[in-house]
C-alpha cells in the first residue's frame, strides 16, 4: 500500500472540508480550482507567498490532485462528514454534513487558519467564477510562468 505524505487523500479531504466550511456546496471541479489557487496564491497575485511554497512543476499536480480529491471525498463520505445533491443545472455538489460541520470547526492549527484566510479571498474574487473560466485562469497562468 502506498502512502502519500503531501497532497493524500486524508489531507484533501481535510481542505475539502475547510473549502466547504465557507461555502454551502461545490462541485469537485470547484473543489480542486479552488484549493489549487489558495495554495498557490502567489501565483494568482493574492498573497506574497505560497501556502505549499515555490515549486517549478506546480502545474503538474492538478490532475493527480483531482484524482486525490476524489479519494478526499469518499474518505469523508464514508465518515458521514460529506453529503451529495444532484441538480441538472450544477450537477454533483457537495456539502458538510451536521457531523462534517463540527469536525471543520474543530481544525484551528496554524495552517488551517491561514488557508482559510487565502480561501476566502480567492472565493470572494472567484466564487461568480465557472469551473472552465477558473481553469482558463490557471492555464493562462501557467503561460505567464513560463514565459
Amino acid at each position: 500500500m502506498e502512502i502519500k505524505l503531501f497532497n493524500g487523500k486524508f489531507e484533501l479531504a481535510l481542505r475539502i472540508l475547510l473549502i466547504l466550511g465557507q461555502r454551502k456546496s461545490s462541485s469537485l471541479d470547484k473543489l480542486v480550482v479552488f484549493d489549487f489557487i489558495t495554495t498557490y496564491a502567489a501565483s494568482f497575485g493574492l498573497t506574497k507567498e505560497n501556502l505549499h511554497g515555490d515549486n517549478a512543476f506546480n502545474y503538474s499536480e492538478i490532475a493527480s490532485r483531482r484524482e486525490m480529491m476524489n479519494k478526499g471525498i469518499s474518505l469523508l463520505r464514508m465518515y458521514n462528514l460529506l453529503g451529495v445533491n444532484y441538480s441538472g443545472q450544477n450537477g454533483y455538489e457537495y456539502c458538510l454534513t451536521d457531523l462534517g460541520r463540527n469536525v471543520e470547526r474543530q481544525l484551528s492549527d496554524q495552517y488551517a487558519i491561514e488557508y482559510r484566510q487565502i480561501l476566502n479571498d480567492v472565493i470572494n474574487k472567484h466564487s461568480q467564477s465557472s469551473s472552465e473560466k477558473l481553469m482558463k485562469l490557471i492555464d493562462s497562468n501557467l503561460m505567464k510562468e513560463l514565459e
